[in-house]
């Protein structure tokens, strides 16, 4: 057996990707937040420097016991409750907007597309928060932003 074509993690981050089968996705505004334009690489340094925010008017919109989320809420779960939600659907094309970008960043950089997305995501108005439902009560909470970079990571694959 020979070895020639085994791809080693150092090798990861030099190889060039293939992103002609990723069609292009229209990216629109995602209302009063910053534009959803894509962005054809990543500043690390910036997304270091500029921790998620949490805006003023996050304390006007609860990250626990919330009985309705609002249209920029992400609703974990499957199936049609959770695919059919408005803000499920954008943020999905958000996501869809920077795939490009995140198969060609090394493998270090590729977080940091998430947490810009997720950046993005949190600075609508109102807030965009990532939410599950607590089974025993039917009240939603925010499943904070380690829980969301993760979701997010996920869905760029």
């Amino acid at each position: 057996m020979t070895h020639d074509n085994l791809v080693t993690d150092e090798s990861k981050d030099t190889m060039e990707t293939d992103t002609s089968s990723i069609a292009p996705v229209e990216c629109p505004s995602i209302g009063s937040a910053p534009s959803m334009e894509c962005k054809s690489s990543v500043d690390s340094e910036e997304i270091l420097r500029n921790s998620i925010p949490r805006s003023s008017t996050t304390t006007n919109w609860p990250l626990n016991e919330i009985k309705e989320p609002h249209k920029n809420d992400v609703l974990y779960g499957r199936g049609g409750g959770t695919n059919h939600h408005p803000g499920n659907k954008r943020y999905r094309t958000m996501v869809e907007c920077r795939k490009v970008d995140y198969v060609n960043s090394k493998r270090l950089d590729k977080p940091l597309v998430a947490l810009e997305i997720i950046k993005e995501w949190r600075t609508q108005d109102p807030p965009g928060r990532f939410l599950k439902m607590d089974e025993s009560t039917g009240l939603w909470s925010d499943v904070g932003d380690k829980k969301a970079r993760e979701k997010t990571s996920q869905a760029l694959r």
